[in-house]
């Protein structure tokens, strides 16, 4: 029901401000040259982002062994 209604909320934040209001610009603005890549500085070292996606990760990871693990407790009781 939360991520429904972040959804909902975001999509109508979306229409409210316009962000679909120019689909002719959207359309070409992959093909766009007009933003390049930064370069990495040092590729060998794992930026934050990396952090955060691995940690979520483990919590994923964590909780799908702890409802794996209640499971079988609960399975064998």
């Amino acid at each position: 029901m939360a991520g429904l209604a972040a959804s909902v909320a975001i999509f109508y934040w979306a229409l409210r401000t316009g962000q679909f209001s120019d689909q002719e610009r959207a359309r070409y603005l992959p093909l766009s040259d007009r933003f390049p890549q930064p370069s990495v500085a040092n590729p060998s070292k794992l930026s934050k982002e990396v952090y955060a996606l691995l940690f979520a990760l483990a919590l994923g990871l964590a909780g799908m062994l702890g409802t794996v693990l209640l499971t079988f407790y609960h399975l064998r009781g």
